[in-house]
């Protein structure tokens, strides 16, 4: 029985890994084995080492495709790597390969070994090693491409863009005028089991029956029938390419009638109510054909219905916005197959197309910074209200001294950024969210004990308009962190309304005024951006 079971790096640019006897270990991208590429989930491989068998059992967990001995390992099946054997956490990259200690005893009678590798590697067999499985992949550049992507080229109608960020079908179909665009689940099929979500890929049944018989008659009449589904399971690793492709494949084989697809893996610009598959549709994969706006339509479930005796209320308005940001018709799955009148819907609280461009910056517009020879001032608002920008593009002109507790790590440096500053005679603004009496507080109390005034500025800058701008950042290549809703929430259940009772000299409302470096940025800053 082996003592120890380790993979060792090919090219020794990792650490080894240890395995333990029969301890399921995850293996993927982490600071451990130094791997950083998006394509290798954190959860790409689980092994299992038995020291007893001399087995290595592999299962690949991640989206992508992980290899064995230079073969492709699908998705959720197992196999079993011997002394020797050789792991891609990737295929045709980070390869590891196995080693016990001691070796099992392989001769003639006992060798049952996967590859010709049951002596150690040298430094030129790592190379020839190495050399062979590039040749290959290099000589079976369409296989390869199959393992990536479920099809084995174009012909077979699946192409992939902007690193699987989007999946198209039948990118080649030809070009109509006339658009019938769909949502997948809960629009077109929904579950056999009844569940919420899909148990497997075959969970699904046609949502009604008279599905096919509309989806017909559309093609008849000249229109061109295209799906537009998220599915960001497959960048968080719960679904495969190849899984996906194979489930659309099977459901319009079973409608009967062409349609085109586009499938956003991620959360980017592919994803609705964003306009990349929209647009990808248009200067792409429509022939060249200009696209009649006024005859297109889009069918969808996420359309912000509220709750209506057993029925839940819609999980978004992803699909509803989808359709408004294109500037198409819009209809439910039971208006569109069913015939039923308008169903209700809510829109969200946040309109971007409302965002007042000519609004004065502060109210009471007659607001002068500075005010005092000497002061401090305190902004308050959510995260993506503005306060940055304001404090960069305003403030620092002026002569202030920014105190942001991002940048310098926390409210007590801020503390001491502000005290030492006020010290050398230099105003200071607190670009913090500052939400709460206490987090004011602190600064307040110092400057009051120096005889420095102290002014608040409050951003008058709703939850979700914060929520919008973080995400049009996101969108629009902006380098800013992204914010999760967690730290919105936080910020509105600590926030109470600042008051001259807290020691301020007065009070300022600071509104949103965008500005933009092109009209593109216009364009899509004015669009809905979020689902919910």
């Amino acid at each position: 029985m082996a003592r120890n079971c380790v993979l060792k790096c090919l090219k020794e640019l990792r650490s080894p890994i240890v395995l333990p006897h029969n301890q399921t270990c995850l293996i993927g991208r982490s600071k451990e084995t130094r791997i950083k590429s998006k394509r290798c989930s954190k959860h790409q491989v689980e092994v299992l080492a038995n020291y007893t068998t001399y087995t290595v059992t592999v299962r690949q967990i991640g989206p992508n495709v992980t290899g064995v001995n230079g073969k492709a390992l699908l998705f959720g099946s197992t196999t079993n790597l011997k002394h020797k054997d050789i792991l891609e956490v990737l295929l045709g990259e980070y390869h590891y390969q196995v080693e016990f200690d001691p070796p099992p005893d392989i001769t003639p009678e006992k060798k049952n070994c996967t590859t010709d590798l049951e002596t150690p590697l040298g430094e030129v067999g790592i190379e020839m090693y190495l050399r062979k499985k590039k040749n290959t992949a290099e000589e079976n550049g369409s296989k390869a491409k199959k393992a990536r992507t479920g099809t084995e080229n174009e012909d077979e109608g699946w192409v992939e863009y902007d690193n699987e960020s989007l999946l198209v079908f039948n990118k080649n179909m030809e070009g109509r005028a006339k658009i019938a665009g769909y949502d997948m689940d809960g629009t077109l099929i929904t579950t056999q089991s009844g569940k919420v979500f899909a148990v497997n890929y075959d969970d699904w049944k046609i949502i009604y029956s008279e599905v096919p018989g509309k989806l017909k008659q559309l093609h008849e009449d000249g229109y061109k029938l295209v799906i537009f589904t998220n599915q960001a399971g497959i960048a968080a690793g719960k679904h495969t390419v190849a899984g996906v492709q194979k489930k659309i494949s099977n459901i319009i084989s079973k409608f009967g009638v062409p349609f085109q697809v586009f499938v956003s893996t991620g959360k980017g610009n592919y994803r609705k109510p964003a306009l990349g598959m929209w647009n990808f549709l248009k200067n792409e994969a429509n022939g060249g054909v200009d696209i009649d706006m006024k005859e297109s339509m889009f069918i969808g479930d996420a359309a912000g219905r509220p709750a209506e005796g057993k029925k839940k209320k819609d999980f978004s308005f992803s699909d509803r916005l989808f359709a408004l940001n294109m500037g198409i018709q819009f209809f439910t799955p039971e208006e569109h197959f069913l015939g039923v009148k308008t169903q209700k819907y809510n829109m969200p609280e946040f309109d971007p197309r409302a965002v007042d461009e000519s609004v004065s910056l502060f109210d009471p517009p007659s607001t002068k910074v500075p005010k005092h020879n000497l002061e401090v001032i305190i902004f308050v608002g959510y995260p993506g209200s503005g306060k940055s920008f304001l404090s960069t593009k305003h403030f620092a002109p002026l002569g202030y001294v920014q105190a942001n507790r991002d940048s310098l790590g926390s409210w007590q440096k801020c503390l001491s950024v502000m005290e030492t500053s006020l010290q050398d005679g230099n105003n200071v603004v607190i670009d913090n969210t500052n939400p709460d009496v206490e987090s004011r507080k602190r600064y307040i109390d110092v400057a009051k004990k120096m005889n420095v005034p102290v002014r608040c500025f409050v951003f008058n800058v709703s939850k979700d308009h914060c929520r919008h701008n973080n995400k049009f950042r996101e969108l629009s290549g902006a380098n800013h962190s992204k914010v999760s809703d967690m730290i919105y929430n936080m910020y509105k259940s600590k926030f109470e309304e600042p008051t001259l009772k807290e020691g301020f000299d007065d009070i300022v409302k600071v509104n949103f005024v965008p500005n933009f470096r092109a009209s593109k940025e216009k364009e899509l800053y004015r669009m809905f951006l979020l689902e919910k």
